[in-house]
């Protein structure tokens, strides 16, 4: 099984510890709490905490081992520059290379032609699928998609009918997302990022969960007393815990189950 344990003070800081370092999601393991921890008192009878991270991702799963995992982003076909006089015991011997390798490399290059019409076309109709939802709710919508080189996807939206797509504190957006998330991967068989934005509204969140959880950590580090946010997504408290991670003097955790999982700051 791909599994791999982590040791932290707290639950959450060995969770986004090992989340980083095979630079994953938390939907792609599965979280097992071997010990919660003790804050002990006055730091008598502390321990750190221990997490297990179980990948269940369907893609991944089919790696060999964690250090695969963890170097899936890094890996690259090597290329051995040998001496033709050294590869060839005689002419048919290199004939015969040559051909099987243009072969091979054909091969290759059809595979991963199949493979992008596959991802096309499964974004072609999340596309659509978000399109036909927001029309049923009597708005109007066009968009546009594209699959990053970093593999994910992203679907832009554009209508007069922004505001309301968006939602409060970008509710409704998130919701559609999810669904469109859910789709693309069902049509897909394999994981993959879908985000979908609409008038550059990822990017002004982004700034705004930034400059919040900076303000935030003052507050946190002024009154000694833990800052607890709203219930938000995944990646938005993985927005807020980065910003946070050089700043000294406090520590980010998240508390509750989803969806109303929420990010706390803490002053050490």
């Amino acid at each position: 099984m791909l599994e791999k344990n982590y040791i932290a003070s707290t639950v959450e800081a060995a969770i986004q510890q090992g989340l980083a370092e095979l630079n994953l999601e938390e939907k792609q393991v599965k979280i097992e709490v071997i010990n919660p921890g003790k804050k002990g008192f006055f730091g008598i009878g502390k321990s750190d905490a221990e997490v297990k991270l179980i990948i269940i991702d369907p893609t991944l799963k089919k790696l060999s081992s964690i250090e695969a995992i963890k170097n899936r982003t890094h890996s690259k076909d090597e290329v051995i520059n040998t001496p033709i006089a050294e590869m060839a015991v005689d002419d048919t011997f290199t004939t015969k290379s040559v051909h099987k390798s243009t072969n091979d490399s054909s091969d290759a290059n059809n595979e991963q032609i199949t493979k992008q019409q596959s991802k096309e076309n499964a974004l072609h109709q999340t596309e659509q699928y978000i399109i036909n939802i927001i029309q049923a709710m009597g708005l109007n919508i066009q968009a546009t998609s594209t699959v990053k080189n970093s593999g994910e996807v992203v679907i832009n939206l554009s209508s007069s009918d922004a505001a309301r797509i968006i939602g409060k504190r970008g509710q409704v957006l998130n919701s559609l997302q999810l669904l469109a998330q859910n789709y693309y991967n069902h049509i897909e068989k394999g994981y993959m990022t879908v985000t979908l934005d609409i008038e550059n509204y990822r990017e002004k969140r982004k700034e705004t969960l930034q400059n919040l959880a900076l303000n935030m950590s003052k507050k946190a580090i002024a009154t000694r007393k833990p800052v607890k946010f709203e219930p938000m997504p995944n990646y938005e408290r993985k927005i807020m815990h980065q910003i946070l991670t050089n700043i000294e003097n406090i520590e980010t955790y998240s508390e509750g189950r989803e969806p109303h999982r929420y990010l706390v700051i803490k002053a050490r």
